[in-house]
């Protein structure tokens, strides 16, 4: 009679459900990283300068209004006209009232350009109108 343990040999097994809650998790958070890493603003626009710059937060409803140097408008990656701007404005302004505008203008945009857009928000009753600006380079 033999009194002892048997060992026995029992293969590791890898647990399949926290490794799918884990890979789930890092799939969720990329996906939200990855929103906040396009703020719908344009690369080949060089913003103007001013010292009292500062980097604002983003809020729900917020639009980026981007002018090129050549006055073409960009919204959400679409080019548009005055009118189709209009229209755009009117619907942000209508399911998010109180959002805000943040126009990033090139600094060699025409000035009339720029008052065309802000017309627009003023005639969709957008009162919250941000102009995006960079701190000078210090040397």
């Amino acid at each position: 009679m033999k009194i002892g343990r048997q060992l026995e040999q029992q293969a590791d097994e890898i647990q399949m459900a926290p490794l799918i809650d884990i890979i789930f998790l890092i799939l969720v958070f990329f996906m939200v990283t990855s929103v906040y890493a396009n703020l719908e603003s344009e690369v080949d626009i060089t913003l103007p300068t001013a010292n009292s710059a500062i980097q604002g937060e983003r809020t729900q409803g917020e639009i980026f209004i981007n002018v090129r140097e050549d006055g073409t408008i960009i919204v959400n990656e679409r080019t548009m006209d005055v009118p189709e701007l209009q229209g755009v404005l009117q619907r942000v302004a209508e399911y998010f009232p109180g959002g805000s505008v943040i126009i990033r203008a090139d600094a060699g945009v025409s000035h009339g350009r720029v008052m065309a857009v802000l017309d627009s928000c003023r005639q969709s009753d957008i009162q919250n109108i941000s102009f995006a600006a960079i701190k000078p380079e210090t040397e």
